[in-house]
């Protein structure tokens, strides 16, 4: 058998041989290659087209349906081949994890002379038993994903592939009302088999349509929009009107009342169906009882149809098998030309992504020696790129995940610590300003300021009073026991241990969500690194042991340590304190000066009434206290900033990020100590590593058989 008359007088490209080269090297698993889909509702005619364009003899019967996507492929040899028509099976995306399919179809394989309507018939009929298995439930799938590929070599080929999809199930008015007759338990088992079926279908034309580069060719035989799925899908899809060539089947089968909406829509005029781009093309059908007659013959009895009145309207180039044809080789060059350069680079790029795993793999780990250094090539990344971030030199790590941001991430969470920590708000008292304290204090009458210390309502100077009251018999009359500012200072302080827990909780899962993205970038296999996590989980508990221990001290020495401070500014603010307290208290104020109270918040407030020229007086008892007040301010900003930084520096950068710090763990001095058997526990390879490195091995010689050829392609 020759080639296709559709092609008679036209050149195969180079370019159109190369795409069918990747076909041959199986790259359209992986790569999306050019091809021309055609796709349809299930009876429209779908395979009776395909025999038309390929002029194989597929079976076409009333009743047949195609089952799973058939592939077509007619390449182009230098020399004839004693069997040049070769059959396969390939697993869809969900047909691969069916292992009873796979097992099935594992060593199909049907090579043939011809591609008679017998051997094509065989072929379907043997893939059909592989894929579906000999029995068959009722209420099971009876459509797959899996693909049926015929190939036919030649020195007369023409390079051109085609794929005929199982028929898009259509909607049935009746059941969209809800009329659907139902079992015992719900749905029937043919209805739930059709639901099932339609999803399939469904699934397998949006694969093959969201491929931007196909040519989709669209058969209806009607125009019920109701009930077409395949304009269901073309409004799913986004820009596919744009690829698609629409072909009206069955003309010669036309009813009464029919012939306009035929018209109109070959016109591309017919407004209830979606507008192509391309337009539409009319096609007489292949009936099955014209299987003794030639193709020419039918291409004449084509012709003829299209020459009748009824069909004046519509231009010549637009009906026939021989003008759609045209039409579509013409739109087939176009395609590749244009696709080709991103097809390259696309290649190109998988080939450096398939490169980089297999480095990541290293050479086959079936030895101690390659197990172990197998181990170290993963501890030395994951050393690089973990000290790398904590630097914040994230440009190291190659990813684009902002969990690796760690520096930026914890400098974002101590800003809010330092947030928290420094609003007094959170205080069980809080500190107010001290010199309108003082002048609050002095437009009272001196005979009420004890009175007024003493009151409960009288908020830190109560607490000092009290406090120093209860102390008293332990000091030198005149004096505030030093107790009294510890006790008060614990008090003021208590809320710092939750503030700093719940900071240093969230750094460390700031940094164990950095350590997950790193180990996964180091070690992609989900198996060794399980083991090495099995192995860290000790340093893991550790590290989380020492920063709680680190932070626990700090509190500790926060609620049990002497209050001691040798900043320069706690004696300076002392010495202010005491010179307003004297100045304000005891001093003499002016006829304009004025008198304060607090409102509601404990703002100081001036009510504007002068007190007049006096001396003033004040108890010993009070003036300690007002001092007390001053001291435990000055030193509570002290001891807060310096609490801030202890728990940033001993904390955080000592025990979290320090030497501890799990993406630090996973290092070469660890791993050297253990055991061969333990080292093989991590790092040596099963099954599923053994599949991986040769899946990597296939699509690495793939890709670089493919770039091979198209320099050759350059050359020529």
């Amino acid at each position: 058998m020759g080639r296709p008359r559709h092609f008679a007088g036209v050149e195969s490209s180079e370019q159109l041989a190369f795409i069918d080269e990747l076909q041959a090297l199986g790259l359209s698993s992986t790569i999306n290659l050019p091809e021309l889909v055609v796709v349809g509702d299930q009876s429209a005619g779908k395979s009776s087209v395909l025999q038309a364009i390929t002029e194989v003899s597929f079976p076409v019967k009333d009743g047949t349906c195609t089952r799973f996507p058939i592939q077509i492929s007619f390449r182009q040899s230098s020399a004839a081949r004693k069997f040049p028509i070769k059959a396969t099976i390939v697993p869809g995306g969900q047909s691969e994890n069916d292992g009873a399919l796979l097992a099935r179809i594992k060593d199909f394989s049907v090579e043939k002379e011809e591609l008679t309507t017998d051997v094509i018939k065989e072929i379907i009929d043997k893939a059909t038993e592989c894929i579906f298995g000999a029995d068959q439930p009722v209420k099971r799938v009876s459509l797959s994903d899996a693909t049926l590929r015929i190939e036919r070599v030649g020195p007369d080929e023409m390079h051109w592939t085609i794929i005929d999809l199982p028929g898009l199930i259509r909607g049935d008015k009746k059941k969209q009302k809800g009329h659907v007759l139902k079992g015992a338990n719900g749905d029937g088992p043919q209805d739930t088999s059709m639901r099932m079926n339609a999803a399939v279908a469904s699934d397998l034309a949006r694969r093959y349509l969201a491929n931007d580069r196909n040519i989709v060719l669209v058969v209806i035989d009607d125009v019920d929009v109701e009930r077409l799925r395949i304009f269901e899908l073309m409004e799913e899809i986004p820009g596919l009107e744009e690829r698609c060539i629409g072909v009206l089947n069955k003309c010669d089968r036309k009813q009464e009342g029919s012939d306009e909406w035929m018209v109109k829509l070959l016109r591309n005029d017919l407004s209830t169906v979606p507008h192509l781009d391309h337009g539409w093309f009319g096609l007489r059908s292949r009936i099955p009882n014209e299987a003794h007659i030639t193709d020419a013959e039918r291409d004449e009895r084509e012709s003829a149809e299209f020459m009748k009145k009824d069909w004046q309207e519509v231009a010549k180039d637009r009906t026939g098998i021989q003008a759609l044809m045209q039409y579509v080789d013409k739109e087939r060059r176009a395609q590749i030309q244009s696709s080709i350069p991103h097809i390259i680079a696309e290649i190109r790029q998988k080939l450096r992504e398939c490169n980089s795993d297999l480095s990541r793999m290293g050479e086959a780990r079936d030895s101690p020696k390659a197990q172990r250094f197998f181990a170290f090539q993963f501890c030395n990344e994951m050393q690089h790129m973990a000290e790398a971030t904590l630097k914040g030199q994230y440009q190291v790590v190659p990813s684009e995940d902002p969990r690796i941001m760690l520096r930026y991430e914890i400098q974002l969470r101590l800003d809010q610590f330092h947030k928290e920590m420094a609003d007094k708000t959170t205080m069980q008292h809080r500190f107010f300003d001290y010199e309108q304290e003082l002048i609050a204090i002095s437009s009272k009458d001196p005979k009420k300021w004890d009175e007024l210390m003493s009151n409960s309502s009288g908020g830190l100077y109560a607490e000092i009073y009290k406090e120093a009251k209860i102390s008293e018999g332990r000091n030198l009359p005149g004096t505030v026991h030093p107790d009294v500012e510890e006790k008060i200072f614990r008090k003021q302080s208590a809320h710092w241990g939750g503030i700093a827990s719940r900071f240093v909780d969230d750094v460390k899962d700031l940094v164990k969500n950095c350590h997950d993205v790193l180990i996964r970038i180091a070690i992609p296999n989900s198996k060794v690194r399980l083991e090495v996590s099995r192995i860290m989980a000790k340093e893991l508990e550790e590290w989380h042991k020492h920063a709680d221990t680190a932070l626990s001290e700090l509190l500790e020495d926060n609620q049990a340590r002497p209050l001691v401070t040798h900043n320069p500014k706690f004696l300076a603010d002392t010495l202010d304190a005491d010179q307003n307290r004297g100045k304000i208290l005891l001093g003499k104020m002016s006829s304009k000066g004025s008198s304060t109270e607090h409102d509601q918040n404990g703002d100081v407030k001036h009510s504007g009434k002068g007190n007049g020229d006096h001396s003033r007086f004040i108890s010993t008892n009070l003036s300690q206290v007002l001092l007390v007040r001053a001291r435990l301010e000055s030193y509570y900003n002290i001891a807060l900033y310096r609490f801030i930084d202890n728990v940033a520096m001993q904390v955080v950068e000592r025990h979290i990020l320090g030497p501890r710090c799990p993406m630090l763990a996973v290092s070469v001095e660890k791993f050297a100590r253990l055991e061969d058997e333990e080292i093989g526990a991590i790092a040596g390879e099963d099954q599923s590593d053994a599949r991986m490195r040769a899946r990597f091995e296939r699509l690495q010689s793939r890709y670089t058989k493919a770039l091979e050829k198209w320099e050759k392609l350059r050359i020529l």
